[in-house]
This record gives structure tokens, C-alpha cells and sequence, in this order.
């Protein structure tokens, strides 16, 4: 069961009827609604022009709402996605905005300042579901591998951060930096994680490597297999050297990943 469904019948058994024209086509060709015509739970009836659905039998019908349908719920998280729907993905959840932070600096974190040295020696890494991370240089970093490392290629100034999960226009928010350099993948998906970036934080910049273009010669990777699609974002920017990158990827059909330097 999805959120139409739940829509429907549940605004079936408001009404106790719903116009014919008025069922969704998926719910009409389903072996669930067909059941419960076939088994007379619900009937169809004239009216005037047209016709409607009506519960026939409620007792039934509301034994097969419950069973469906046991909790008539506010969506907050997976789980009760599962208790509504029997579906964790059905409905969009209210997220966590869960940071991973490494670094040899103090950070502020919503509010109280952290020792990220004295927490990457004993743990390794430090993590928050945070509101505010603030620090005078921070870099974003797309991939968890990457992150773990990227002090290597940046040095010791910078907040390294990276977000569980896709970041989007209200975890940017939370990153409060006077620099903030993002370091993407040069794909699709990575420039447009960078664009949405720039949107909320201006000051931004994109780390590209003085020598991309023989870096993208040695070592792009094919698109063959890759789900990543042109956003209309992506399509339809003019900041130059997002273009110049994106261009490159659409005309080779390749792209970079940004553990290149690892090899170079």
C-alpha cells in the first residue's frame, strides 16, 4: 500500500461512496479493489449519469481498512511508515541532518566547541546531528572514503565534513565558514550537489585540479553504468567552470571521480 491508497480508501470510508471517475487507475486495475468488488464489500451503483462505489458491507470493509490501515498517523520517520503503510519508503520522513566531522581544529557545534584533534587520535571521527557547525574553513567532501583522507591533499586548516546522505538547502544552512571549498565527483550529480551548494552559501568554491583535463584523460570512468542524469540546474547555469567540466563529461561520456588523486 502506498499514500494514494491510503487517500482513497480512507476517504472511502468517510463518505461510505466515491464516484467512479473520481478512482485512481492503478487503484481501479488492482487485484485489492477488484477484491473487494468481487466479494461484495463494495458495490457499484447509478448515479445519475454515472456511476459510484459504495460500502456494502461495513463491518468488512472497516476489517480491511485496519488490516491496511492500523494507524492513522503523523509521518515522522521510517517507522511509522511501516505502521501506516507497511512501507518504509511510502511517505517523506522528517530527516536527521547527520554530519560527520574530522579535522585538527576547534569546531563549533550547535553552539559548544569541539576538539576535532583530540577526537580523531581517540575515535577516529566525530559525529552530530547538528543545527550549527561553524569554523572558519571548511571543506564538504561528496564520498565517505575520500573524506577520511582528504587532509592529505588539503592540509591540517580545514573542517572536513561530510553529510550522511544527499545534502540538501537546509543542512547547507547549518554550515556557517568564512571558506567553504566543496570537493565533488565531476559528474552530474556532483556538480549539481555543488550548485545547490552555491545557492545557500555564495562564497563557495569548487576544488578543481590545475591539471583536469590530463587528470580526466588518465583516469575517467565511463557513464555506461552510472543513473546520474542532467538536473535542470546542472542544464541551465552559467557559471563557467561548472560548464566547462559538465561539458566535458556530456562530450566523452566519462566523468571523474574525485579519488583521483589518490594515484596521481
Amino acid at each position: 500500500m502506498n499514500k494514494t491508497n491510503f487517500e482513497f480508501y480512507h476517504s472511502l470510508k468517510s463518505n461510505g461512496y466515491v464516484q467512479e471517475k473520481r478512482v485512481p487507475i492503478t487503484i481501479r486495475n488492482s487485484d485489492i479493489f477488484n477484491g473487494l468488488i468481487q466479494s461484495q464489500i463494495l458495490g457499484k451503483i447509478q448515479s445519475g449519469r454515472g456511476f459510484r462505489y459504495v460500502i456494502q458491507d461495513e463491518e468488512l470493509f472497516e476489517s480491511f481498512f485496519q488490516t491496511h490501515f492500523p494507524e492513522s498517523i503523523v509521518i515522522g520517520n521510517k517507522s511509522d511508515n511501516v505502521r501506516k503503510y507497511r512501507n518504509s519508503k511510502v511517505e517523506k520522513t522528517i530527516s536527521s541532518h547527520i554530519f560527520l566531522l574530522r579535522g585538527y581544529k576547534h569546531v563549533e557545534v550547535n553552539h559548544q566547541s569541539v576538539d576535532l584533534q583530540m577526537m580523531n587520535e581517540t575515535f577516529g571521527v566525530f559525529s552530530c546531528d547538528s543545527k550549527i557547525i561553524a569554523a572558519q574553513k571548511i571543506c564538504l567532501v561528496e564520498n565517505l572514503d575520500t573524506f577520511f583522507i582528504a587532509d592529505r591533499l588539503f592540509g591540517l586548516d580545514y573542517v572536513y565534513v561530510h553529510k550522511y546522505g544527499r545534502i540538501g538547502k537546509q543542512s547547507i544552512q547549518y554550515i556557517q565558514s568564512d571558506e567553504l571549498l566543496v570537493f565533488v565527483d565531476y559528474d552530474y550529480n556532483g556538480l549539481d550537489e555543488y550548485l545547490r551548494i552555491k545557492a545557500c552559501q555564495p562564497h563557495a568554491t569548487l576544488y578543481v585540479p590545475e591539471n583536469y583535463e590530463e587528470l580526466f584523460l588518465r583516469y575517467s570512468k565511463s557513464l555506461e553504468n552510472n543513473q546520474a542524469k542532467m538536473s535542470h540546474r546542472l542544464k541551465n547555469t552559467t557559471d563557467e567552470l561548472v560548464i566547462k567540466i559538465r561539458d566535458s563529461v556530456t562530450k566523452a561520456n566519462r566523468f571523474l571521480e574525485q579519488q583521483f588523486w589518490r594515484y596521481d
